[in-house]
């Protein structure tokens, strides 16, 4: 029984790890489906304890990647795929995926800013901009939104929340 969410969140995750390299994008109308199939297993398997454990999920992947969308950095997609795959797998699991990402994506735009010769300057202004925040300062670092992003500067966060989910099934046996 639990193998089948197991195989929804790695089938899912599959599919949007492909269109968001391809085409930079995680479509809607594959979302969609595995979030109705994730409600309809989790009240089939679990009843109504089952449902209001995937709404958890669902919010706590909503909520998780609500301010890096609200602030432009992240896609709607990304969040869209964060919370379904809570839904499908509840907010423990979620939030492991999440952490997972979040290395992930920080991993990767190493790799990007190092590629670009930029990251040592990169980490110079973020630095700089911290702490004159800290001194309450205004800090004259802004972050260019992702819509404004250069073509090769922005990293295809679905591939960060596909590298989340290996991760999150490895922590229990990291942990051990």
């Amino acid at each position: 029984m639990m193998i089948s969410f197991d195989i929804l969140v790695i089938a899912l995750t599959a599919i949007c790890l492909y269109t968001d390299l391809r085409w930079n994008k995680i479509y809607n109308k594959v979302l969609l489906p595995f979030a109705l199939i994730g409600v309809i297993m989790q009240l089939y398997f679990h009843g109504l304890k089952g449902l209001a454990e995937g709404m958890a999920g669902f919010l706590t992947g909503l909520l998780l990647l609500l301010i890096p969308f609200a602030v432009r950095q992240m896609g709607a997609g990304d969040v869209k795929l964060l919370a379904t795959i809570g839904m499908i797998k509840g907010p423990q699991f979620t939030l492991l995926v999440f952490l997972g990402a979040a290395l992930a994506g920080g991993l990767m735009s190493c790799v990007l800013l190092i590629r670009q010769g930029r990251l040592l300057s990169s980490l110079r202004a973020i630095g700089c901009a911290a702490l004159l925040r800290l001194a309450r300062v205004p800090a004259p670092y802004a972050l260019t939104p992702l819509e404004q992003a250069a073509p090769g500067d922005a990293i295809p966060f679905g591939a960060a929340i596909f590298a989340g989910v290996f991760a999150a099934y490895l922590f229990p046996f990291i942990l051990r």
